[in-house]
C-alpha cells in the first residue's frame, strides 16, 4: 500500500476493505468488527497514513493500523508523565494550630488593637458619594420617569387589547351571520339539480 494509492472503506457488514485505484481490485478484505453500534459507523474515519479511528464509547477513541510500514514505526506514547512526589512538609498548618503544644501568642499580634480593648478610630467614617443629595434626587426622578413610561405603555397595551376584543367579537358575529346565510342557501338549493341553477 505504500507504493501506490488505494481506497479503504468500512462496510456495513463490519469488514474493512481496501481496493486498488483505478481498477478497484480487492487488495484486502478483513472481518474486523460486527456492526452492533451505530456510533462506530458514524465516527469511523480513515487517514492518509494507513490508520483509522472511531469512537468505541462516548469518551474513548479506538485507533487501528492497516499498513505494515506504519505498524513497524508505531510509537506508543505515555498518557501520564511520571513525576516524583515532593517531600512532606515538616509541620502542617492544622497540626500547628490545634495540636502543636504550648506556644506563646500575642493577642495584639493575632487580633489587632480592636481586640486589645481600644476603640477603632474609623468606626463611623463619611464616604462622599457621587452627587450627594442631588444624585439621589436625580436617580429618584429617573425612576419616576421610567415608571411613568411603563404606565403609559401599559395603558396603550390595554387599549390595544380592548380593540382586539371588539374586533374579535365583530368577526364572530360576521362568521355566525355567514353560517346562517350559508345554511339558508343550502336548504333553498337542496332539491335542485345542477341544470336548474
Amino acid at each position: 500500500m505504500s507504493q501506490g494509492a488505494c481506497v479503504a472503506c468500512f462496510c456495513a457488514n463490519g469488514h474493512i476493505m481496501t481496493l486498488s485505484v483505478p481498477g478497484l481490485r480487492p487488495l484486502m478484505d478483513v472481518n474486523y468488527l460486527p456492526l452492533t453500534d451505530m456510533r462506530i459507523a458514524r465516527t469511523f474515519c480513515f487517514t492518509n497514513l494507513g490508520q483509522a479511528m472511531y469512537l468505541c464509547s462516548p469518551t474513548e477513541i479506538q485507533r487501528i493500523t492497516y499498513s505494515q510500514d506504519i505498524c513497524e514505526n508505531l510509537q506508543a506514547g505515555e498518557l501520564f508523565t511520571p513525576v516524583e512526589t515532593p517531600e512532606a512538609p515538616n509541620r502542617g498548618f492544622f497540626k500547628g494550630l490545634f495540636g502543636g503544644g504550648a506556644q506563646s501568642l500575642d493577642r495584639e499580634e493575632l487580633f489587632g488593637e480592636v481586640a486589645a480593648g481600644k476603640a477603632s478610630r474609623s468606626l463611623a467614617q463619611h464616604i462622599p458619594g457621587p452627587g450627594g443629595i442631588e444624585g439621589v434626587k436625580g436617580a429618584a426622578s429617573g425612576v419616576v420617569g421610567e415608571l411613568a413610561r411603563a404606565r403609559i405603555a401599559l395603558d396603550e397595551r390595554g387599549q390595544k387589547l380592548g380593540e382586539l376584543d371588539e374586533r374579535t367579537a365583530a368577526m364572530m358575529a360576521s362568521a355566525d351571520s355567514f353560517s346562517k346565510h350559508a345554511h339558508e342557501m343550502m336548504l333553498k338549493c337542496k332539491d335542485k339539480k345542477w341544470y336548474q341553477f
